[in-house]
């Protein structure tokens, strides 16, 4: 079954590990914007969405993959002047705003937020929203909070690196939850008692693979898994694949 990893940052990965991502069932992959040191310069952030705009979907082209670009700034990559950051993402063509959202819930990542989703919601722009490993329920409340506060259209945002402990929060104010399979986060077993609890309508997978150690294969790994479970073959397809076209407008 073809699968749609909604979670990655295709930087970290060779030609070859996306050839054989493709190899592996997972035609389609949003890549994620995130630098993995705090840029001292908005530019940076700039030039890298241009990047993934360009020549990462041009790399994925080239070994039978389809890479969408996902712009934005990342609670850990806040420049200075971010504001100039912000400004360019009306310019670069891109399926959502991502990866945001907060990691400390600090008063300035909060205010970058509010700053994106403003943005996304006037331009009717999906939203990837990080949360993080610690206080991962308390900055999970925080952060729906304030896509209330907003008035950000549900249709539009995946709560993103959800647990069993965060799904039904996520589900309840009505947003996507976004399951990350990888060590850390959650197994294919975890992923199979969460569906099995709340089904399949508003869950997207991805494997957040990149610059660390990781399972790349891990998205396609767990749509077997749930076909060996006996899932009927449309409820997976809604997760691997069907969610994501309609969430992302694809």
């Amino acid at each position: 079954m073809e699968v749609f990893d909604t979670h990655i940052h295709s930087e970290g990965k060779s030609v070859e590990d996306l050839e054989r991502m493709a190899e592996e069932g997972i035609k389609r992959a949003v890549t994620c914007a995130f630098y993995p040191i705090e840029p001292k310069f908005p530019e940076t952030l700039i030039d890298l969405f241009r990047k993934l705009a360009t020549f990462e979907i041009e790399r994925g082209k080239s070994v039978g993959m389809e890479l969408y670009p996902a712009i934005g700034i990342h609670p850990r990559c806040i420049p200075p002047k971010y504001e100039r950051v912000v400004e360019s993402l009306e310019e670069i063509e891109c399926v959502a705003f991502g990866e945001i959202g907060l990691e400390t819930a600090s008063d300035l990542e909060i205010e970058v937020l509010k700053e994106q989703l403003k943005l996304a919601k006037r331009l009717d722009k999906p939203c990837i929203i990080h949360t993080p490993r610690r206080n991962k329920v308390e900055v999970t409340e925080k952060t729906l909070r304030i896509l209330q506060e907003v008035g950000f259209p549900e249709s539009l945002a995946v709560v993103d690196h959800a647990t069993k402990d965060t799904a039904k929060m996520i589900l309840n104010a009505g947003y996507y939850a976004g399951l990350t399979v990888q060590v850390g986060k959650l197994s294919a077993k975890e992923v199979y008692e969460i569906v099995s609890e709340f089904g399949f309508e508003r869950f997207v997978l991805n494997s957040d693979t990149g610059f660390d150690k990781a399972d790349m294969f891990a998205t396609a790994k767990t749509v077997r898994f749930l076909e060996e479970k006996g899932i009927d073959k449309s409820d997976v397809e809604r997760l691997a694949v069907k969610n994501a076209l309609r969430l992302f407008k694809l």
